[in-house]
């Protein structure tokens, strides 16, 4: 057997014990999960009483596969509990809490320990790996959760569509996960201050190429892109071109940038699931429906196509 250990944290500004109180309830856990959030139709069954020592929430369905999970201990600063994995492999693993009081509010770090059989033992890298982004992803959500009383964050998948052909210009890069809102959001300030300055008319609405994720070394390469309607004169260190009319597997996301995340995973799950082969490069495109300078976080719409093989 193979073990691995996984552990991300996030400081949430409410007290230590109303962060507590909404993880020790599992039926609390369907509007911050990062896995329910990918199919919030899934099957849910709880136990009668929450929130002690015994309770237990299980589910089932066609993307989360299916599984329980049991609160085994609760102490004053920490939980423990027992995940069962049924679907779609069967794994047992121990899942914990630990909160501290600090300045800002409460530190949360979710932890799990498990164990994969020996012959899965090269999945190691991987399952520490995407258990870990699932794990940030739900932290941000437990945060918006507690901090604002909801989760804006809703994922539609539309099915295979065929991508419009589009000029653009953009700005390469290549950066760390981490830093892209903020390089993405000062590349687009540049590109429109260009577009104002030449009076170029824009053709459609911003867009981003990412051409590759490295989820181990956390980077992106990718093009911040603004539509036009023909050929521009651009700085050297830009790139133009056009878009290529072609088939895409399409989602769309309602909600904070921040939780754009949960779109990417559940397009990737759903194909994965119906054995739709996807472009390794470009690995796929935002499209940005509306603009975040006067439309309410909760009511961002971004278009997201991942092209197939």
């Amino acid at each position: 057997m193979s073990s691995y250990h996984v552990e991300r944290s996030i400081v949430i500004d409410a007290p230590l014990q109303a962060v507590k109180a909404i993880l020790q309830n599992y039926k609390e856990w369907a509007a911050w999960s990062p896995w329910l959030i990918m199919e919030p139709d899934a099957t849910l069954r709880y136990s009668d009483r929450q929130g002690q020592v015994g309770a237990t929430y299980g589910w089932s369905g066609v993307l989360v596969g299916a599984g329980s999970m049991e609160l085994l201990e609760v102490g004053d600063k920490h939980l423990k509990m027992e995940l069962n994995f049924v679907e779609p492999f069967q794994s047992i693993a121990n899942v914990g809490f630990v909160l501290e009081k600090e300045k800002e509010g409460t530190k949360v770090t979710w932890s799990m320990d498990a164990r994969l059989p020996w012959f899965m033992f090269w999945m190691k890298k991987m399952m520490k790996t995407f258990i870990g982004m699932d794990y940030e992803r739900g932290l941000l959500m437990l945060k918006e959760y507690v901090e604002t009383g909801s989760v804006s964050s809703y994922v539609i998948i539309e099915g295979i569509v065929t991508m419009p052909e589009q000029k653009y210009i953009g700005i390469p890069r290549e950066c760390s996960l981490k830093d892209l809102p903020e390089v993405m959001k000062k590349d687009f300030e540049t590109l429109y201050a260009f577009m104002e300055t030449h009076d170029i008319a824009i053709n459609g609405v911003p867009f981003s190429i990412y051409h590759t994720f490295d989820i181990f070394k956390e980077t992106t390469q990718f093009v911040s892109c603004i539509p036009v309607d023909e050929e521009q004169k651009i700085d050297k260190t830009w790139v133009k071109g056009t878009l290529i009319a072609k088939k895409a597997l399409k989602t769309i996301h309602t909600g904070r940038y921040e939780n754009l995340g949960n779109a990417w995973m559940t397009t990737m799950r759903f194909a994965r699931k119906e054995k739709i082969k996807l472009s390794k490069s470009p690995v796929g495109y935002e499209f940005y429906l509306n603009n975040p300078h006067d439309t309410a976080p909760e009511e961002l719409i971004t278009d997201i196509y991942m092209p197939l093989k």
